[in-house]
């Protein structure tokens, strides 16, 4: 096995989480609340569906064929090289939103922060880091995001219930005036991220108890959809849906408006830290997972040679595929729901007909076990 380490349930549950949220917590507001204005939240809660769809597939072909990654058990079903194709598959997809995080991470502190600083001493800075993390194995970051799961969460409660001076509830109302089609629509952009759930077809192999993985999703994904959701009532009860439709980044807008008795202020400095710390761990999961599939595609020993050479490919993506963070919001809002469903809803439940084909009508069986 590439991996020797072992993660709880609970530390598996709390990387989904803040692989989530990391990202999704300055980009989904924007983009759903200039679909489904006032009732962006309702977007945010339907966009969860499809998550946890794809959580129980994926523990499905888990039990399946345990002991095996996505992409070992993707070669089981469809045999050696149709599916390393299909692990190459999903290898360009955990590569293409690696990128699509560094340059988020990069134009946020360039744009909100350090203008005059060049994206490459962000984006480089975040590379090493991350590659450092996924070198040093599952175990080391699981434990670093212990603590920074409880910095993130600790923060959004904290300047949620600061902001409730400044809350204008009329700005939540009505509810579904222009009826649900808008905020099904809106519900495709959250329902990308909430598909990151993806990692959990990689990390249940390395659970101490497999069979709970699912639970452990289920409630990251909930929580992750939660604080989404507040986040986003917050800033549209201050702001107002026309507002938040036009900033970039609502919750650095929504935190700056906090002022305690002109004491407690400037909270978007902790937005930059908890932000940036989330980010890191996003990443660092998204190369490990790259890379330990990578190396089981192509039968490598060792995973770890291959870390450095896709953490640069990811930083040349990150400035190849991207021009500026608007042409991100506009991929993520129209390119990415259609590309993402295709992998989440598509080609993932392919996996399960082909078994279940196989054991039904050719007769074969998988070694699932109780777990």
């Amino acid at each position: 096995m590439l991996e020797k380490g072992k993660i709880s349930p609970r530390q598996s549950g709390e990387l989904l989480f803040t692989t989530i949220l990391a990202t999704s917590i300055l980009i989904v507001p924007a983009v759903t609340t200039s679909i489904a204005a006032q009732d962006a939240w309702l977007a945010i809660m339907i966009g969860t569906i499809p998550g946890f769809v794809l959580l129980g597939i994926l523990c499905w072909l888990g039990r399946k064929h345990p002991a095996q990654t996505l992409f070992q058990y993707a070669e089981t079903i469809l045999g050696k090289w149709p599916g390393k194709f299909f692990g190459l598959l999903y290898i360009w997809l955990l590569l293409q939103t690696a990128a699509t995080t560094t340059r988020q991470f990069s134009d946020y502190l360039s744009t909100a922060f350090m203008p005059l600083t060049p994206l490459s001493v962000f984006t480089l800075s975040l590379i090493f880091l991350s590659v450092f993390a996924a070198i040093s194995g599952l175990e080391i970051i699981a434990r670093m995001n212990e603590f920074i799961i409880l910095l993130v969460t600790s923060f959004l409660v904290l300047v949620t219930v600061l902001s409730l001076p400044n809350w204008e509830p009329a700005n939540l109302l009505p509810v579904l005036a222009r009826g649900i089609m808008p905020v099904l629509r809106a519900s495709a952009t959250p329902a990308v991220f909430m598909g990151e759930v993806l990692v959990a077809g990689i990390l249940r192999p390395y659970t101490t108890r497999p069979g709970r993985t699912f639970v452990a999703g289920a409630t990251a994904l909930f929580f992750a959809a939660l604080l989404l959701a507040v986040g986003l009532v917050s800033a549209i009860a201050i702001f107002g849906p026309t507002l938040v439709a036009t900033f970039r980044f609502p919750l650095h807008m929504f935190v700056r408006t906090i002022n305690i008795g002109d004491i407690l202020t400037r909270f978007e400095v902790i937005v930059m830290v908890t932000w940036v710390a989330g980010v890191f761990i996003k990443l660092s999961v998204f190369l490990y997972s790259t890379s330990l599939g990578l190396a089981q595609i192509l039968g490598l020993r060792q995973y770890r040679p291959v870390v450095f050479p896709l953490g640069i490919m990811v930083a040349v993506s990150s400035f190849l595929f991207f021009d500026n963070i608007v042409v991100i919001s506009d991929a993520i809002r129209l390119v990415a729901p259609r590309l993402y469903g295709i992998y989440y809803l598509v080609l993932t439940p392919l996996l399960v007909i082909v078994t279940v084909v196989r054991e039904k009508i050719f007769g074969h069986k998988f070694g699932e076990k109780r777990q």
